[in-house]
């Protein structure tokens, strides 16, 4: 009965409720994809590859159970997700998502933002508790980071910025 409740708060909640800020996508992506190659050269690959390295150990299989479900290559759907209304719901989410930040192939991720981006999104994503979205939430309640991973994937965040900002200062 609580998943049927759950089921329902999912497909009812406003279809405008997001995970992102509601940013805004029609700037067009040449744009950003021009200012993704001037900074990711900036950056030497032997910065990204260290933090690809960290992240491959310490980050990814938290990410693993709580994000890439949705910003990942998604290997399986829940139950519910052939039921009409929501496999397009879902759908649109994990596109969204993926628009957003796609972890598919590790660090740096891809979507519309540098590495130093990507990296204060999710620490801003943390401190605000954002992620995952409420519609979500209604039906994977255990889905949220617990306290102990939010501190290893900030120390993350901190040191890979740290490396990324002592290259730029030199």
């Amino acid at each position: 009965m609580k998943r049927l409740i759950a089921l329902f708060l999912f497909l009812a909640l406003p279809l405008t409720v997001s995970g992102h800020g509601d940013e805004d996508h029609s700037g067009g992506k040449a744009d950003e994809n021009a200012e993704w190659e001037t900074i990711s050269e900036e950056i030497p690959q032997s910065i990204l590859k260290g933090i690809n390295s960290s992240y491959l150990k310490n980050i990814k299989p938290i990410f693993q159970s709580k994000c890439l479900d949705c910003h990942g290559n998604v290997e399986s759907l829940p139950w519910y997700s052939n039921l009409p209304g929501a496999k397009q719901l879902i759908r649109d989410d994990i596109s969204e998502a993926k628009e957003h930040m796609d972890m598919s192939n590790d660090f740096p991720f891809s979507g519309h933002g540098t590495p130093q981006n990507d990296l204060e999104a999710l620490e801003r994503s943390i401190n605000e508790n954002s992620m995952p979205p409420l519609r979500y939430k209604v039906m994977h309640w255990d889905s949220g980071l617990e306290s102990d991973e939010k501190s290893v994937i900030k120390a993350w965040i901190k040191k890979s910025i740290h490396l990324i900002n002592l290259k730029k200062e030199e």
